[in-house]
């Protein structure tokens, strides 16, 4: 088995040279720098396995270079944001701007080094084209639908009534998670570890500000949903809906509009 690389962007030195050690005793090789500058140049060169962001890297915001990785440098290596801010919009932002998963300081270098580990294996892994959903007969995954709104997984589109619309990648896939169980009751823990990964989530409340801010975009009406339903005390659940009844639709076109 070849040896991953890991790239660690952090101003502190110390910090930096301990999460090295620790990646070296379990078997990464590691790159670290401690100006995103720096890491930009040296990702020219090389293509880490996964990448470590300190957000507070004092040359740049490192949701700055989270934006700009995936933006503007189409480059989709897993990163791991770590944040002495304990605010949970820091990590929602985040993972909006294509980060994999996020840790509060301080760090807990042996479950970062787990958290490492599990980014790299679900680096390959992806909703699109999942085995366990439908597909026709070239392996291609089929269309999903629900009422006026569409998926499609090997596009990465999402439409409703037949226009796209612009998700975030983590709003596509707890889009697309709640899609694949339409009709079912999701705990947040469920659509956490989803969205992470992780099999001890650090704050599922942050659940409750993608799913606000998913509505926002696909529901007719934000005070009566129609599609996400919120399951008190447990989470949520997309209505299984066949057709939409004419005052729904008829809502959902006075939404499209006024978008």
């Amino acid at each position: 088995m070849l040896e991953q690389s890991v790239l660690i962007i952090d101003n502190n030195k110390d910090q930096r040279l301990k999460i090295q050690n620790d990646l070296k005793i379990k078997g990464f090789s590691s790159f670290g720098v401690s100006t995103s500058k720096d890491a930009l140049k040296l990702l020219q060169s090389f293509t880490p396995a996964a990448i470590i962001v300190d957000l507070d890297i004092s040359t740049n915001n490192g949701l700055d270079l989270c934006r700009e990785l995936r933006n503007v440098e189409n480059n989709w290596t897993p990163i791991i944001i770590i944040s002495s801010n304990d605010d949970e919009l820091d990590a929602v932002l985040g993972l909006e701007l294509g980060a994999d998963d996020y840790m509060i300081k301080p760090i807990r270098y042996k479950e970062l080094i787990a958290r490492v580990k599990s980014v790299i294996r679900r680096g390959n892994l992806c909703c699109i084209g999942s085995q366990t959903g439908d597909v026709s007969g070239n392996g291609k995954e089929v269309q999903l639908t629900n009422g006026n709104l569409t998926l499609e997984p090997d596009h990465f589109m999402f439409y409703i009534q037949g226009k796209p619309v612009d998700l975030t990648p983590k709003e596509y896939e707890i889009l697309y998670y709640l899609f694949k169980n339409k009709g079912k009751v999701l705990s947040r823990y469920n659509l956490m570890c989803e969205l992470l990964g992780d099999e001890d989530p650090t704050d599922e409340r942050i659940i409750d500000v993608f799913i606000s801010r998913i509505r926002q975009k696909i529901e007719p009406s934000r005070r009566n949903p129609t599609y996400i339903k919120t399951v008190r005390n447990i989470g949520y659940m997309m209505n299984d809906i066949s057709h939409l009844d004419k005052k729904a639709v008829m809502e959902g076109d006075a939404f499209l509009t006024k978008g």
